[in-house]
């Protein structure tokens, strides 16, 4: 009878080190899975959640299909060690810097090979119309391609990441869309807006 007792103690302290264990592990576990998408908001809902709360993580490659992630390292690959390479400002906002308000992530519209979601937002007071073509990949939802639809500074990120596309001087500054010219400060604040598509 003593065998048993000295037994089931030695099981219950094993058990306890091992539920002891997994509960010190179980957020090293969850941190280290990337996040899925189940839905176009819930991964819109995630790429902007930062812009709000300040914590940036260097986790936007998850955002993005294989392709669009193949298309800025090769864009990278092409920029010189002291060029900021084809964009040079934060597609998620239009600008380099940002001050958000007004965010309105609008419903999903089939596209045939994927969705496109419009999202609406002001930047430092600015209206700003992007529209982001989503495709499912790996069991959840990646960003294909981002569009912007603002008047006087529309691009299209695929087309910007083509070497073809980028000004003989390296930058990608452009003039408006409607030939005015760019003074390259956000009205309202101090960011610099995106460039005109070429």
């Amino acid at each position: 009878m003593r065998f048993f007792n000295g037994w089931e103690c030695g099981l219950r302290h094993l058990l306890a080190v091992v539920g002891f264990l997994l509960v010190l592990t179980a957020p090293v576990l969850a941190a280290a899975a990337p996040p899925v998408f189940d839905t176009p908001k819930a991964l819109l809902d995630y790429a902007y959640a930062p812009y709000a709360t300040g914590n940036f993580k260097d986790d936007t490659s998850l955002l993005y299909s294989s392709e669009l992630n193949a298309q800025f390292a090769a864009a990278d690959a092409n920029s010189s060690e002291d060029s900021p390479g084809p964009i040079d400002f934060d597609v998620f906002v239009n600008a380099q810097d940002y001050q958000l308000t007004d965010l309105v992530i609008g419903d999903p519209v089939d596209e045939g090979t994927g969705m496109k979601v419009p999202v609406n937002f002001k930047n430092f007071g600015d209206a700003q119309s992007l529209l982001f073509h989503l495709i499912k990949e790996g069991g959840g939802w990646k960003i294909n391609d981002i569009e912007s639809l603002t008047p006087g500074s529309t691009w299209k990120l695929t087309t910007l990441l083509t070497p073809d596309n980028s000004p003989d001087d390296g930058s990608t500054d452009a003039a408006p869309a409607d030939g005015s010219p760019g003074d390259g400060n956000a009205a309202g604040g101090s960011g610099d807006k995106a460039p005109a598509s070429p």
